[in-house]
Parts: C-alpha cells; structure tokens; sequence
C-alpha cells in the first residue's frame, strides 16, 4: 500500500521538477534578451547616429514597433491558452519567445531609426520595447497552467 503512495509522490515530484525546468528556462530566455536589448541601446549611444534617411522613416518604424507590442500579447494569450488546453507546457515556452521576439523587434527598429535617419527619439522604439519585456516577464502559472490543463491550478489541488 505504502508502495503507491511512494510512486504517485514521486510522480509529483518529477511532474514538479519538470515544472520548475521550463520556468528556469523561461527567466534565463527573458533575461538573456532584456540584455541583449540594453546592449543594442548601449551601442546606439556610443556609435553617433547616422543620417540621410527620410524622415518619415522613423514613423513608419514607430508604428510597426507598437504593432509588434500590442501583437506579442494576443499571440503570447492563444498560445498560453493552447497549452493549458493540450496540457503541454512546452508551448509555454514558445509563447514567451515569440512574444519577447516580437518586443525586441521594436527595439531593433529604434537601431534602424538611429543608424538610418539619425532621428532623436529613436529611444522612445527602446522605451517600448523594455515596457513589453516587462510585461512579459514569465509567470509560474503559467507553466502551471499549462501543465495541469485548462481548469487551471486550483482545479488540480480541489481534484487531489
């Protein structure tokens, strides 16, 4: 009898383990890209801005960056819902890359605004940019989530 107990605890703890693997990997991802986007601002700080461009650029640029931002959340909630309805809580992460992908894009067209046009608000593409990556700082519930399926956590410890 006891020998159950045992093998359903440890499946618990594994299943927690497994949980705990896809959050650590969501935090450095996260990190690793917010630096990468400090560091693409360092450069447009060191390197003097180039010019020549048309200025219309830099707004066409500004306008795709908050289409990216406001797109990475719709995208990153269908697949976060996807996952909690599969149970896969590898989409989890998958939808926390292509959301933070598409949040860098913005600070990347602030790099392209300073090199080609030389505008000097091209920060505000960076200042958008850090906003979504903050909002998309990972959250163990949605691992969570996605590993105890659409009924979500509570759901979970009620059944057990």
């Amino acid at each position: 009898m006891s020998l159950g107990l045992d093998e359903e605890k440890a499946k618990e703890m594994d299943a927690e383990r497994a949980i705990a693997a896809h959050y650590g990997k969501l935090r450095i991802i996260w990190l690793a890209i917010l630096v990468s986007l400090v560091a693409l601002f360092v450069v447009t700080r060191l390197v003097e801005a180039g010019g020549g461009g048309p200025a219309y650029l830099f707004w066409i640029l500004l306008a795709v960056g908050v289409v990216n931002l406001g797109a990475s959340f719709a995208v990153k909630q269908r697949v976060l819902k996807a996952a909690a309805e599969h149970r896969k809580p590898e989409l989890v992460v998958g939808a926390y890359m292509f959301a933070l992908a598409l949040c860098e894009s913005a600070g990347l067209f602030g790099l392209v605004a300073h090199f080609a046009t030389g505008a000097k608000y091209y920060y505000f593409l960076f200042v958008i940019a850090g906003f979504g990556m903050m909002m998309h700082k990972p959250q163990r519930e949605d691992v969570l989530a996605a590993a105890h399926g659409p009924g979500g956590v509570w759901e979970a410890k009620r059944r057990g």
